[in-house]
């Protein structure tokens, strides 16, 4: 396999990066993969979490620098083109809560791709490059955007402005990453993160994630936020949470 692939069993979504070769380098064929992957997730209302991982040693080595540079081949080029910056944005803006497991180091764009799901799981031993100015870029204004509100100026700094490795301990204490764990515990950590979020109520936390991400932009609507509060007041779930409460059972939610 070389383009990025969606596998769905239940209500969990997982898509893998397949190119392990190349590290695992993003083409630009493999971003209007992406994003129409991300487009059939936010259709398919039974799906409740989305796992981003990768084959191989390394999660993702960035976009492909001869692309970039306009060296790649143009008969290979996509006829429909999506800039990574668009990618990311449209993952972060999935319906459901998004989980990255890092199964290895990550450099470049893909840092951005991981940085746009909702959590962040590494593994010991793994770092993140930032290259950008080594090759004479500025990173484009989404991916800054996350790098500043998900973590802070100073660590946006430190990877930006020195261009040096940061191992993952550093990563875990910026909040780059939210767990660091060995490389045998990552699916078992991340099979338990996910069960967890697939166990509460859709509806609840789709509106709770978009009312973060419009608070964390600096950009809320809150009477949009309120209106989706008072909708889950109303809702079958909510009566359902309540019934599992009195009756001492776990709740058995359908995003209504």
């Amino acid at each position: 396999m070389s383009e990025p692939t969606l596998f769905v069993e239940g209500p969990r979504a997982r898509i893998e990066l397949h190119r392990p070769e190349k590290r695992n380098r993003i083409e630009p064929s493999d971003l209007v993969t992406l994003y129409d992957i991300f487009e059939q997730i936010d259709a398919d209302l039974e799906i409740r979490t989305v796992v981003l991982t990768a084959s191989g040693p390394v999660f993702c080595s960035g976009y492909h620098l001869g692309a970039l540079g306009g060296e790649n081949d143009r008969e290979a080029e996509p006829q429909r083109q999506v800039s990574f910056g668009d990618a990311c944005d449209r993952l972060e803006a999935l319906r459901v809560p998004t989980i990255c497991a890092l199964n290895g180091s990550v450099y470049g764009g893909g840092t951005d791709l991981a940085l746009a799901c909702d959590f962040r799981i590494g593994i010991e031993g793994s770092r993140l490059g930032m290259p950008a100015a080594k090759i004479g870029l500025q990173y484009y204004s989404g991916g800054l955007r996350r790098y500043v509100t998900r973590m802070s100026p100073g660590a946006a700094k430190r990877m930006f402005l020195t261009a040096l490795p940061v191992p993952a301990d550093e990563l875990l204490r910026f909040g780059y990453l939210d767990e660091v764990v060995p490389e045998d515990r990552l699916e078992a950590r991340v099979d338990e993160l996910a069960s967890a979020i697939e166990a509460l109520a859709p509806l609840a936390i789709a509106n709770m994630k978009r009312a973060i991400n419009d608070i964390a932009n600096g950009d809320p609507d809150w009477g949009a936020i309120d209106e989706g509060a008072a909708a889950t007041m109303k809702s079958e779930d909510h009566r359902e949470g309540i019934r599992a409460l009195r009756e001492n059972r776990p709740p058995l939610f359908h995003g209504r």
